[in-house]
């Protein structure tokens, strides 16, 4: 074995290799409560050709409503272009506290709508602009705003 130093072995297929074994992340956060909505949010622009391969929302707390209705959704533009079919979605259920919630595919939560992708536009090239729009669904006064939204976008490399 050597002198026990580590030796980098490369293979011919590394970008390959990491590119699958990673996913490259942009987010757009929101501090504090969020009361209206909010368009032509920059998360960005990417410096690879890829795709997008997952979208979700956060919030660290979903807000109360117990008489009308509350809600956060999200959509996701390449260049000025909406890259879903469905947009993610997060809604305040009467009877519920105001909690943290998700749409990640892996939580289990109520009142959420995951995001459905437009398979022929999720592909960006290098340079390619990455913007996110909120809508709020609410009356003039709910018992609890929805705070921290979060805005995740997965993207793989194509090469």
């Amino acid at each position: 074995m050597g002198d026990g130093k580590y030796r980098f072995k490369p293979q011919v297929n590394f970008k390959r290799v990491m590119a699958d074994e990673s996913v490259f992340r942009m987010q757009g956060n929101i501090s504090g409560e969020i009361t209206e909505g909010t368009t032509g949010r920059l998360l960005g622009a990417v410096d690879f050709d890829g795709a997008i391969s997952d979208i979700w929302l956060s919030v660290g707390a979903s807000g109360k409503d117990a008489a009308e209705d509350l809600s956060i959704e999200a959509d996701v533009f390449i260049n000025g272009t909406t890259c879903l079919t469905t947009k993610p979605k997060i809604e305040h259920i009467t009877g519920e506290d105001s909690q943290q919630k998700t749409t990640l595919a892996a939580a289990v939560d109520t009142g959420i709508t995951e995001a459905g992708l437009l398979a022929t536009a999720i592909s960006f090239s290098a340079g390619d602009v990455l913007t996110y729009d909120f809508y709020i669904t609410r009356t003039a006064s709910p018992t609890t705003e929805i705070e921290a939204p979060c805005l995740v976008v997965d993207l793989v490399p194509t090469k």
